[in-house]
C-alpha cells in the first residue's frame, strides 16, 4: 500500500513538471506588466531598408605647430615642407673670439631619425635646405603661411647619407657662422629665421621625424657645430635642438568619384548623412553600428597606420559647425578594410530633437600624417560597399 502511494505521488509530480515545462515561457507573468509599460525591440538597417544617405568630402586649412611628428617629402598627391629654427647658445667668451676672427666654424652637421614613412620605403628621397628670410612662428602656421614665406635659393645642405634609421648631412659653415655672428653683434649679420627643407623632384615618399612635442627631452633633429681656434687647434663642440619646428602640406585634391576621403596634413574631412526619420520619436537606441568600407585602390597609408577616426555631430552641414557637445566624439576603428563603431549616442540625439545635419568624419592622426584613406560612398554602384548603419532600438507598445 505504501509503495502504491509513493508511485502515485511520483506520477502526479511528473505530470505537473511536464505541464509546467510545456507552458509558453514568454507568457509567464505577462499579465503582471501593464501594456503601456511593455517594450518591443526593432531594427533599422540601411542595407536592408535602403534608407536615404549622402556622403561628401571637403578640404580644410589646418593650423599647425602641434604635431608630434614633422613631415618632409612628397607623394603623388602631397608635398610636405619642413621648417626648423635653432636658437644657439654660445658662451660670451666664444662669441668674442668669433667676432675677433679667432674662432672658425669648422663643421656643421645634422642627424635626423625617421620614425614614419608614407610610400614605398625603398623609393628615392632627397631634399634641399634654404635659409629663411622672413619671420614665422609654429603657432597658427598653415599652408597659406608657407606660400608667403621668403627664403634664399642657395642650397646649404651637402653630403647626405641615408640608412633606414638615420639621415646624416652637413650644413654650410658660412650659414651657421652668420647665425653666430648675429648673436655676437646684431649689426654683423641678418637675423636668423631658421631653415626650410624642400623636397627635390626625384623624391617619391614622405618621412616623419619626432618633433619638439613628440620628445620628452631633446629633439631628434640635432645640429652639431664644431668651433676651432686656429692658433691652438683647440675645438669646441655645440649640440643644439630646434627651438621651433613645423611642417606644412600642399598638394592636389582627389579626382571626382563616388568615393569620399579622409586625409592628414593637407587635411580632408568627410560629411555623412543618414535619413533616420522613420524611427519612432519615443525610441530608445540600444546600438547603432556604422560600417565604412575602405577603397584600397585609392588609398595610401603610412608605416604608422591611420586605423581610427573620429565621428562628431554636426550642427550645420554647410558651415561644418559642430554641436556644442561635440567635444565628445565617437571612435571608429579599422579591422581589415572596414572602419566600424557604435554611434548610438549620435542617433539618440537626433531622436531627442537635435536637427539631423549629419556627421563629420576625421582621422584621429590627421595632424601627424599625410595618409589618404578613401571610402566607398553613398552613390557607389555596389550597394554592399556603401556606408552601412544598423540601428537596434526599443519602443513602448
Amino acid at each position: 500500500m505504501i509503495r502504491f502511494l509513493r508511485l502515485s505521488l511520483f506520477a502526479v509530480a511528473l505530470t505537473v513538471i511536464f505541464i509546467s515545462c510545456n507552458q509558453d515561457p514568454t507568457s509567464v507573468g505577462s499579465n503582471l506588466v501593464s501594456e503601456q509599460d511593455q517594450f518591443t525591440f526593432n531594427q533599422l538597417d540601411s542595407y536592408q531598408s535602403d534608407i536615404p544617405q549622402k556622403s561628401s568630402w571637403s578640404q580644410v586649412t589646418p593650423k599647425l605647430g602641434t604635431s608630434q611628428y614633422i613631415l618632409l617629402g612628397k607623394t603623388s598627391y602631397a608635398e610636405s615642407s619642413l621648417l626648423l629654427l635653432y636658437n644657439i647658445y654660445v658662451p660670451d667668451s666664444l662669441l668674442t673670439r668669433l667676432k675677433a676672427g679667432e674662432l672658425l666654424v669648422k663643421s656643421a652637421s645634422m642627424k635626423m631619425i625617421p620614425r614614419y614613412t608614407l610610400g614605398d620605403k625603398s623609393a628615392p628621397f632627397d631634399f634641399s635646405i634654404f635659409q629663411v628670410r622672413s619671420p614665422w612662428t609654429e603657432i597658427g602656421f598653415n599652408r597659406d603661411s608657407l606660400s608667403q614665406l621668403s627664403y634664399d635659393q642657395s642650397d646649404i645642405k651637402s653630403n647626405l647619407t641615408m640608412t633606414d634609421t638615420t639621415l646624416n648631412f652637413n650644413l654650410s659653415t658660412n650659414a651657421v657662422k652668420e647665425w653666430l655672428m648675429r648673436k655676437a653683434d646684431s649689426t654683423a649679420a641678418p637675423k636668423n629665421y631658421g631653415i626650410i627643407f624642400k623636397s627635390k623632384p626625384s623624391t617619391q615618399k614622405i618621412l616623419g621625424f619626432l618633433g619638439i612635442i613628440g620628445t620628452s627631452s631633446s629633439n631628434e633633429s640635432i645640429l652639431n657645430i664644431i668651433l676651432e681656434r686656429p692658433s691652438t687647434g683647440y675645438k669646441d663642440t655645440i649640440s643644439v635642438s630646434p627651438y621651433e619646428d613645423v611642417h606644412a602640406v600642399t598638394g592636389s585634391l582627389p579626382t571626382a568619384s563616388s568615393d569620399f576621403y579622409l586625409e592628414g596634413g593637407y587635411m580632408l574631412k568627410s560629411n555623412l548623412f543618414f535619413d533616420v526619420s522613420s524611427l519612432p520619436k519615443n525610441s530608445i537606441v540600444n546600438k547603432a553600428i556604422l560600417d565604412l568600407t575602405v577603397d584600397e585602390s585609392q588609398s595610401l597609408d603610412g608605416s604608422l597606420k591611420s586605423d581610427s577616426m573620429y565621428v562628431q555631430l554636426l550642427a550645420d552641414s554647410t558651415t561644418m559647425k559642430l554641436t556644442s557637445d561635440s567635444s565628445y566624439s565617437v571612435l571608429l576603428v579599422r579591422t581589415g578594410n572596414v572602419f566600424s563603431g557604435d554611434i548610438s549616442w549620435i542617433v539618440q540625439k537626433w531622436l531627442s530633437g537635435v536637427a539631423n545635419q549629419g556627421m563629420i568624419l576625421s582621422l584621429v592622426d590627421e595632424y601627424t600624417t599625410a595618409a589618404r584613406i578613401a571610402f566607398y560612398g553613398s552613390k557607389d554602384p555596389n550597394k554592399a560597399l556603401r556606408p552601412k548603419l544598423k540601428i537596434t532600438y526599443m519602443q513602448k507598445k
